[in-house]
């Protein structure tokens, strides 16, 4: 994680990384210095004056943005410290264009009496267009704030595939960084080897760093009216295939398998294109069915599909992203919580997930679980046989009902002598 104070220091800092820590990757734009997945942030925002962004098939950012930037500003003003406003940018059908929008997704977090903006980018080349997106995201960043009557606050890119081509290395202005680790009121990042030890860090990270607030979910659920929480957790995960699950994980391999292959990736169907709907009766949506085959589509791609058969023609593609997000979600009470997911390599195959919000006792090591196994296939689907996987969630909180059963695994309690006796 690099954080630095404003954004010309901030993309001094990436692209020095990056040229630190690229692997060399032909591409069909020319050779690419291309770093493992980043998450970047920048204390205050910097709007550009040019806010339209990309442009494809006569649409822009902003044009995608004003679909659910009203619902935002309301949903804020009548919650602040709701977790429910992220404005999804990309669409299903861009799969089929030849310049998708890099920008997938911006979300946006009251923290500490100030209004906070993230996005997932899919590729971001740090030379050319780190201004033009990071001015993007800043300039709706204060249209909200200040029609919320909030104060703007930073600015965090999470890129999948920081880039630099090797024809611009000569126009980098190289300049000392120090990566943060561990925790930063900006963010977290967390690195572990194994998934099993990544949830016991994140349990402990937010049980004793976490600050308290309140939830919507409190006239619901009793226990659930408030919470403890950070902002921005990233977690790199090297060896996720061994030490799975934790000991004290509130489930079992059994029901972290099935909910794997039926709610995530409709398994039965995962090297061929799904064609029908897939969900079952009572379900609204489900995390394989938004990407599989989503039936209010404007056009209906089966993107996981499509993705694995885009990766075995080309494995260094970057726009290999599946979108969960849509438009209408916005509108809702119960927002899906994963928002997106990427495919991508560098030195290594790696998955990384995008989350809104993720109750770390209740889901997260499940949900963990289920998207490496995700990982897992398609990385074999394509040619390889090991991976690494990243976890992102803009809020990652423990609900107060839960803190007791996190204390007895961060503090288990030891039998004296005397109980022996």
């Amino acid at each position: 994680m690099l954080i630095a104070k404003d954004t010309e220091k901030l993309q001094q800092m990436l692209t020095s990384w990056i040229i630190d820590n690229a692997t060399k990757i032909e591409s069909r734009y020319g050779t690419e210095l291309r770093a493992k997945p980043i998450l970047i942030v920048s204390e205050k925002s910097d709007a550009d004056e040019d806010t339209s962004g990309w442009r494809i098939c006569d649409e822009t950012y902003l044009d995608r943005i004003l679909e659910c930037i009203d619902d935002a500003i309301e949903k804020l003003s009548k919650v602040p410290y709701t977790r429910r406003v992220s404005i999804p940018i990309w669409r299903p059908k861009d799969h089929f264009c030849n310049t998708p929008p890099a920008i997938t997704e911006i979300s946006f977090l009251f923290v500490d009496n100030r209004l906070h903006a993230t996005a997932f980018l899919r590729s971001l080349d740090a030379v050319n267009y780190f201004k033009a997106n990071f001015g993007l995201i800043s300039y709706v960043l204060e249209e909200i704030a200040g029609k919320t009557g909030n104060v703007a606050g930073s600015v965090a890119m999470l890129i999948a595939a920081p880039h630099i081509y090797q024809r611009d290395v000569h126009r980098v202005e190289k300049t000392k960084y120090k990566e943060h680790f561990g925790y930063h009121d900006l963010g977290v990042h967390i690195v572990e080897d194994y998934l099993s030890s990544a949830w016991h860090s994140a349990l402990e990270t937010v049980y004793y760093q976490g600050k308290t607030k309140r939830t919507e979910w409190g006239d619901l659920f009793e226990g659930q009216g408030e919470s403890k929480f950070v902002h921005r957790l990233f977690l790199e995960i090297k060896n996720p295939e061994e030490n799975q699950i934790h000991d004290k994980a509130p489930f079992t391999k059994k029901y972290g398998i099935d909910y794997a292959h039926e709610y995530v990736m409709f398994a039965a169907s995962i090297d061929k294109p799904v064609k029908e709907s897939i969900l079952k009766v009572g379900e609204s949506y489900t995390y394989a069915e938004r990407a599989r085959f989503c039936e209010r589509d404007e056009v209906r791609v089966d993107q996981l599909y499509t993705v694995i058969e885009k990766l075995r023609k080309d494995k260094s593609r970057r726009d290999c992203y599946v979108s969960i997000s849509r438009p209408w979600d916005i509108k809702t009470d119960d927002p899906p919580c994963l928002r997106g997911y990427q495919f991508v390599l560098a030195k290594e195959f790696s998955g990384i997930f995008y989350m809104r919000s993720n109750d770390v006792y209740g889901a997260m090591h499940a949900n963990m679980f289920a998207f490496n196994l995700l990982t897992k296939y398609v990385a074999e689907l394509i040619g390889f046989d090991k991976h690494t996987y990243y976890h992102f969630s803009l809020d990652a909180h423990i609900y107060n009902e839960f803190l007791d059963a996190v204390k007895d695994i961060l503090e288990p309690s030891t039998p004296s002598f005397s109980d022996f006796l």
